[in-house]
């Protein structure tokens, strides 16, 4: 699971007609809500949305198990990209779903037959929420890690927040007014109760007490519209400056700014590595344009020609060797030379870079001092190549 991503939710069910309320309820609180009923199709939303918490509403038990299974064979990061899996039982089903999540198949189950309560699950996913937010503020905010994708994900939350505290005064509200209009009731009955009264008087006292709590209770109803008004206020005017900012980062994300004086290109999608990569170019005096993705460095190349490309072998949107290609029939980039950054089991990749003509392999994770002498080597290269010719 990638830090700082927004929250996701993935349902794996065949229909949900029986289920369109629940589904819409958890949609309306979770706008990054999916369905899917094939393995094929759930493989997709997986990679595509990085899904935080898998629901499995298949029939039985063990099918759910198998699908999973499937899921794990067919794409062997979907354990490394979910956060949490929840299975869904029947109330017959209760000891077999105990018995799979105490094996760490699934991390959860919920009851959704033959009666299911929708804002139990709405609060599971919401813990949920809030878990991975405290441990990604420990590990990513402790870091220093202000990413791009991270910043989108906590003006993500500010933005999302409204309908949350909008709901929670609603609660908070009913249960108020069940309280007070309990203990009116409760006191009323111990009033009127009493023997030595006449059947008058407590016809008197009983409307007396229901006028009042009437007229109280619609006060605090007043009251409680106003408060929530100011707080509606006060959070459109949050959300909206949260929109403001995460479209400023998204733009620059898709627009960034090429250094006139930079001459080398990062090609790095995972965030951390990249990070760490740049930060010790940087420490070596070395300024290095950086991209995430195969499409937006094909971009940056248009018009910018580096004299070195730093370039990962296993890219999520395109082959790496495919961009490797398009670099060399570039003839504006014959001088640039290409490192190439490879993973463990990567060889055959590896092998097939070399045949292209790329100038170095390195494998990860890198060692520093290795990658700033093969960067001071390439670029010593390059510029006396420029100077014989």
């Amino acid at each position: 699971m990638s830090s700082g991503k927004r929250f996701s939710v993935l349902l794996i069910i065949q229909s949900t007609k029986e289920i369109q309320s629940l589904c819409n309820m958890v949609k309306r609180h979770f706008p990054r809500f999916y369905t899917a009923s094939t393995e094929e199709e759930a493989i997709r939303l997986i990679a595509k949305h990085q899904i935080d918490v898998l629901l499995l509403g298949l029939d039985g038990i063990q099918n759910n198990e198998v699908f999973y299974l499937h899921l794990l064979s067919a794409k062997q990061d979907v354990d490394k990209i979910i956060f949490k899996k929840i299975v869904f039982c029947s109330r017959e089903e209760l000891k077999d779903a105990f018995g799979i999540c105490n094996k760490d198949v699934f991390d959860d189950y919920f009851i959704i037959r033959p009666l299911y309560d929708p804002y139990h699950l709405l609060l599971r996913l919401r813990f949920i929420r809030r878990e991975m937010t405290e441990r990604d503020d420990r590990g990513l905010l402790g870091s220093g890690d202000c990413s791009v994708e991270n910043l989108c994900g906590y003006f993500d939350q500010i933005i999302n927040c409204d309908s949350e505290i909008a709901d929670l005064n609603e609660a908070n509200y009913a249960k108020l007014m069940e309280l007070v209009s309990y203990s009116m009731k409760h006191m009323k009955d111990k009033i009127i109760d009493d023997g030595n009264m006449t059947e008058q008087s407590r016809q008197n006292i009983s409307s007396l007490i229901d006028t009042h709590a009437k007229e109280h209770l619609q006060e605090v109803g007043v009251h409680q519209q106003g408060a929530n008004g100011q707080v509606k206020s006060k959070l459109n005017t949050v959300t909206e400056v949260a929109k403001q900012k995460k479209a400023s980062l998204e733009a620059e994300k898709d627009n960034p700014i090429v250094f006139d004086d930079s001459n080398i290109l990062l090609l790095e999608d995972e965030v951390e590595e990249r990070d760490k990569i740049k930060m010790i170019l940087e420490g070596a005096g070395y300024k290095a344009q950086v991209s995430g993705s195969a499409v937006h460095t094909m971009k940056l190349l248009k018009n910018w020609k580096p004299d070195i490309i730093l370039l990962d072998l296993t890219l999520p949107d395109m082959s790496a060797l495919f961009v490797i290609d398009q670099i060399k029939q570039d003839p504006e980039m014959s001088h640039t030379r290409i490192m190439v950054l490879a993973k463990p089991g990567d060889t055959q990749n590896a092998k097939e870079a070399m045949k292209q003509g790329v100038h170095e392999v390195m494998l990860k994770p890198l060692d520093k001092d290795m990658l700033l002498f093969k960067m001071g080597h390439n670029l010593e290269a390059v510029k006396n190549e420029s100077q014989s010719s």
